[in-house]
């Protein structure tokens, strides 16, 4: 019964889910299935200029915060300068109001601050060739071989010569043959 499979605003657009077989043990699946939702789905609805640019740590731990910032940069600055710092024993934490990852820490300055990037969409690495951005560099690289066509990731399987632009897409291919 597909209609009622769900997309859930929020969660990644994979993720795991178990369906029940069908007589004889064979899932038939329509080809509408395997597609990603629409891009519109995908895409988080567009906020207001100044909802996106307020710092959201818990006021608490800084009296600026809450505040809301002109420039994408001063709210990437603020958020770099008062708030990633080492925590005692938890290492880099993010406090950011809604933040999936509860607190956990990161055990490097420059995690934290890629990963404060989701929050404040800051995409600093930009595609020459066709000017879509990107929150990280190795993302960017990925990216670029659209353009370039490489496909340096082939699979491992003997016989089959397939090849792809990222090893994600190569594991996935790779299960089709066990």
């Amino acid at each position: 019964d597909f209609q009622s499979l769900r997309y859930i605003d929020g969660l990644p657009s994979s993720f795991q889910f178990f369906l029940p077989l069908g007589a004889g043990g064979a899932l038939h699946l329509p080809p509408a299935a395997f597609l990603p939702p629409s891009k519109e789905k995908r895409l988080p609805p567009e906020l207001p200029l100044p909802k996106q640019l307020v710092c959201r740590w818990p006021y608490t731990s800084c009296p600026q915060c809450n505040q809301f910032f002109d420039l994408l940069q001063d709210l990437v600055d603020h958020v770099n300068d008062f708030h990633v710092k080492p925590e005692k024993d938890a290492g880099y934490c993010c406090h950011w109001e809604g933040c999936a990852r509860h607190g956990r820490g990161f055990n490097a300055r420059y995690k934290m601050l890629i990963h404060i990037r989701t929050h404040t969409n800051e995409k600093p690495h930009r595609c020459p060739t066709c000017n879509k951005s990107f929150s990280r560099l190795e993302n960017l690289k990925i990216h670029n071989r659209s353009h370039t066509g490489e496909k340096p990731y082939i699979c491992p399987y003997e016989g089959c010569n397939k090849r792809y632009s990222n090893s994600s897409d190569r594991f996935k291919h790779t299960r089709t043959h066990y």
